[in-house]
């Protein structure tokens, strides 16, 4: 990738993402930036390769057919791209019936001292599945910059300038997101 990329501001960003609709160059070099912050964004999500590429392709086709709509004045182009993404994530969860033979790993190796027993992957799980939902009921702002912060690994000055704010605003609002997320979960 070309290290020149990484040095883009989120002002040149959301200015390519409106030339990117006439000029395939842009819209090109859109996706090579992008493309490997969607995946492990939506990788670590679902924790699924192959479910994290079919999203991937979903994200970019939603972004591409709807690039017009994109408004620089109403936020960064990286915001409205990850919202895609939630949203296409969000759309397959909702959409689809899981069965899972077993609630647990299929490599557990009851004799391996360090392995966790069936029941406690399955609570892990169960605690992770109310951490989403806990999640999910938060003011979308607080949802973004928990996913920017735990996610995608974003220090609240990359953050900040992702989301057009200051690094104070960012830890305040995380800091809210926290407090607001532990009372959801005590309240189960």
């Amino acid at each position: 990738m070309n290290t020149s990329l990484m040095n883009k501001n989120s002002a040149y960003w959301s200015r390519l993402a409106v030339a990117a609709i006439t000029e395939p160059e842009a819209l090109t070099e859109l996706y090579e930036y992008y493309f490997p912050r969607v995946y492990q964004h939506i990788l670590k999500k679902t924790g699924d390769s192959s479910l994290a590429d079919e999203l991937v392709s979903d994200t970019f086709m939603r972004m591409y057919e709807h690039l017009d709509q994109f408004d620089p004045q109403r936020g960064a182009f990286s915001t409205w791209l990850f919202r895609i993404a939630q949203n296409s994530i969000n759309s397959y969860y909702g959409s689809k019936s899981y069965v899972t033979a077993a609630p647990w790993d299929e490599e557990f190796d009851p004799a391996d001292p360090h392995a966790r027993s069936p029941e406690k992957q399955a609570l892990g799980k169960e605690r992770t599945e109310e951490l989403k939902k806990a999640i999910q009921k938060l003011p979308q702002r607080q949802q973004q910059i928990l996913e920017m912060t735990y996610w995608l690994e974003m220090s609240s000055n990359e953050i900040a300038e992702k989301l057009g704010s200051t690094p104070g605003s960012i830890r305040v609002t995380l800091n809210q997101a926290r407090n607001k997320l532990k009372e959801l979960l005590e309240e189960k």
